[in-house]
């Protein structure tokens, strides 16, 4: 290798630049400097070296007897030629051709660990990434050995369980399958009830309806209230007119009772003769008979009217009667009507919400039952699975 293209690959890699001069003039810090850049470089611990210049005679001596023993045995090491060697007098007074030889040896050392680096630290990486894998794999496989032994202690201990659980689970299995079957039974008899209810519902909804049609109608009801207030209003005024008029009729009897005496003593007076001093009372007695001729005919007609007015009155009575039993007796037929309706409805309906609330409740403890029924097979298949399980294990 020429000394133009040493000094290229020299100071395209290493960060201490070198010129042609100092190769053809080499100094001891020359020498230093260049050694101790391509040993840091090589990863070569040299901090006990960077100093020595700075310390005393005696120190800087022993240390460059140690720099001098380690350029030695790199040299040695990295030369085809065992037999060169680097003296302390080659870094004390160097030499142009034993510095070139030496730096030129350690350059290509550099290079031989950068190419070796590369390639092994590639393999050392994938070899390690698998090591690392390979780790991971083990202790996985070994967190699954030990999590297996203990499922498989587990199952034992349950295994074993299972078996002395058996011939109580064998019992419980025959006890529900009896449970069962009496359940079964109990569910065709609340069917069989639940049918019979719903025939029953039906019925009452026709005799309801029935009901509900032969019911009298509202304003026929109120019409028929309507003339009994007002035959009833009209008696009221009737007996009151026949109060007054018995009142009026005894009224003119008295009178009548009290005139009659007079009446008496008038006409036997007149029977005599009397003078003239008699003759006033004469055309008194006159005019009283012409009143009472007057009364009489008054009294006459009183009566007739009052005759008339009883033969009214019983007519009317009659007549009333014939009203009030008519409509006492259809006010009788609507409200036994509307009463029997009314509390056959009313007793209809009641029973219907009975009904159907006996039928809510019973279709809730059929579905409760249903519910038992299915997890009491639930449980017998599971039962039945573990214990099969266990077995064919």
């Amino acid at each position: 290798m020429s000394n133009a293209a040493f000094l290229e690959d020299w100071n395209s890699v290493v960060p201490f630049k070198i010129k042609g001069a100092d190769l053809e003039k080499p100094t001891e810090q020359f020498v230093y400097k260049a050694i101790l850049n391509i040993f840091r470089l090589i990863h070569y611990d040299v901090s006990s070296y960077e100093g020595m210049y700075s310390e005393s005679t005696e120190t800087l001596i022993v240390k460059r007897v140690e720099f001098v023993a380690r350029i030695n045995y790199i040299y040695q090491l990295c030369s085809d030629s065992k037999q060169t060697s680097f003296f302390y007098v080659d870094l004390v007074k160097p030499t142009t051709k034993k510095i070139i030889h030496l730096l030129k040896i350690l350059l290509n050392y550099l290079f031989y660990i950068n190419m070796v680096k590369e390639t092994i630290l590639e393999k050392a990486n994938s070899c390690t990434e698998k090591y690392f894998d390979l780790n991971a794999k083990l202790n996985q496989e070994q967190i699954a050995k030990e999590e297996n032994k203990i499922r498989v202690s587990n199952l034992n201990r349950h295994i074993d369980d299972l078996k002395h659980q058996l011939p109580h689970l064998k019992e419980q299995v025959d006890i529900l399958q009896q449970q069962k079957h009496t359940i079964e039974e109990k569910i065709s008899k609340l069917k069989t009830s639940d049918q019979e209810l719903m025939d029953k519902i039906v019925e009452l909804k026709l005799e309801h309806t029935e009901l509900t049609d032969r019911i009298v109608p509202i304003e026929e009801a109120v019409e028929l209230k309507d003339s009994k207030n007002s035959l009833e209003h009209e008696l009221e005024l009737l007996t009151d007119n026949e109060q007054e008029l018995q009142k009026t009729y005894k009224i003119h009897v008295t009178s009548i009772n009290e005139m009659k005496p007079c009446i008496a003593l008038l006409e036997k007076m007149l029977q005599y003769e009397y003078d003239d001093i008699c003759k006033f009372p004469h055309n008194e007695l006159s005019e009283l008979k012409v009143q009472c001729e007057k009364m009489r005919k008054d009294h006459a007609n009183l009566e007739s009217v009052f005759n008339t007015l009883l033969e009214n009155e019983h007519a009317v009575e009659i007549e009333l009667e014939e009203k009030q039993r008519e409509l006492a007796a259809h006010n009788i037929g609507a409200n036994k009507i509307e009463d029997k309706n009314d509390s056959q409805v009313k007793y209809k309906e009641k029973y219907l919400t009975a009904l159907v609330e006996t039928n809510d409740t019973l279709v809730e403890i059929l579905q409760a039952l249903q519910r038992d029924v299915q997890r009491i097979i639930h449980m017998c298949e599971k039962a039945l699975k573990i214990v099969d399980t266990t077995f064919i294990e």
